[in-house]
Formats: structure tokens, C-alpha cells, sequence
């Protein structure tokens, strides 16, 4: 998978195969509609005050020919071995991907494990982070290269030493080898609960 940022008209990350997208944009709130002059204060009266403060996001999941990517731009060299999801940090919205991980077992045909050893947050409703690196990187990866420090900002040199990735701690946490995924069946039900096809001869 390939991930690639687009900053205009909307901020929007996709993940990327070679047949489909799974795009993540950011919704603003009302509050951010207001400050914009989109929406007055008057219609964003009747709207509930937790509406106003929660960030929220879309995502479309769509096949590759139906999608325009013309306006993105790719986020990451590396490849990404999937996402854990969306998390809200100080009031912004990241996507969690996986930018390393390696098979380490396969419990039966047809499912296998995979270690994470690094990870990597990319704000969906900001581009304030897009000049920081969340410094878990983790120096341990063997796939990790030089190309990797400059991943989500162009350029180290341009780093604001004052603004700290809110990510940070996580992403040391999530890349330290101690989790594990699959993409062929769910990790948390017991061998006994799965199902297990019957080939008749």
C-alpha cells in the first residue's frame, strides 16, 4: 500500500493499492466552520455544543478507476502494511499506520502473524505536524533506511525544535516489538472459536 496526502480543497489521506482507496478526510467541526466564515454563529447556535468541539472525519473506500488521486501527493516512500485506526490527540485527528512489520508465524494455513516494529502518525486535520517527525522511529528496524527521517517532513532542518509530535510516545510504544496483527483472521479469538473449512475428498 502507498500513502499519499492531499492538502486541497480538503485535507485527506488515502491508503492506496493497486485496485482500490480507502480515503480519510477531515470533517471540520462547527467551531471551525465559524472561525472560517462558512457558517455563521447563528445557525451554529442550534447545533449541540458537543458537535461543535468533537472532531470527526469521512472515509471512502472506493476502486481505484473510480477515484481522481491527481491532487495527492505521496506522505510516505516506504510502503505501509496497513493502519490501526484513527486516534484524536489534543483535539486532532491522526491515522495510525504501520510502516513496518515481518511475518513471524503462521498458526494454520492461511494465517499468518505479524510483528509491528514501527509505526507512524499522520495528522488528518492539521499541517502543523507535517514539518515533525514523531521520533519513534524505531533505530532497531532493519528495513528502516535514511530516506525514513524524512518521511513526514521534507527536511530536518526545517523542524520547529519547540513543537513536539503529539504522537511521539505512542508511536515508541507501538514500535517497540510487542504487537502483533493479521491480516487473514482475528488475532483475539482462540484457535478453538475459528472456523475451520471442511475439505471433503
Amino acid at each position: 500500500m502507498r500513502v499519499l496526502l492531499c492538502d486541497y480543497p480538503n485535507r485527506a489521506i488515502a491508503l492506496v493499492t493497486q485496485s482500490h482507496a480507502l480515503i480519510f478526510r477531515h470533517s471540520p467541526t462547527t467551531s471551525d466552520l465559524v472561525k472560517s466564515g462558512s457558517l455563521t454563529s447563528t445557525n451554529s447556535s442550534r447545533i449541540s455544543v458537543d458537535s461543535q468541539s468533537t472532531p470527526r472525519c469521512m472515509v471512502d473506500f472506493s476502486s481505484l478507476h473510480s477515484v481522481d488521486l491527481g491532487d495527492y501527493r505521496t506522505l510516505s516512500p516506504r510502503p505501509a502494511h496497513g493502519t490501526l485506526g484513527l486516534i484524536t490527540i489534543e483535539n486532532d485527528v491522526f491515522i495510525c499506520i504501520v510502516t513496518s512489520a515481518s511475518k513471524v508465524a503462521t498458526v494454520r494455513p492461511g494465517e499468518t502473524v505479524e510483528k509491528i516494529s514501527a509505526v507512524q502518525f499522520y495528522c488528518l486535520s492539521s499541517s502543523k505536524y507535517d514539518s515533525v517527525i514523531s521520533d519513534g522511529v524505531n533505530p532497531y528496524d532493519i528495513d528502516r533506511t535514511n530516506e525514513d527521517d524524512y518521511s513526514y517532513g521534507q527536511n530536518l532542518s526545517q523542524r520547529d525544535p519547540l513543537l513536539e509530535h503529539p504522537g511521539a510516545e505512542l508511536t515508541k510504544m507501538l514500535s517497540n516489538g510487542n504487537f502483533y496483527y493479521s491480516t487473514d483472521f482475528d488475532l483475539t479469538n482462540r484457535l478453538q472459536d475459528r472456523y475451520v473449512p471442511i475439505l471433503l475428498v
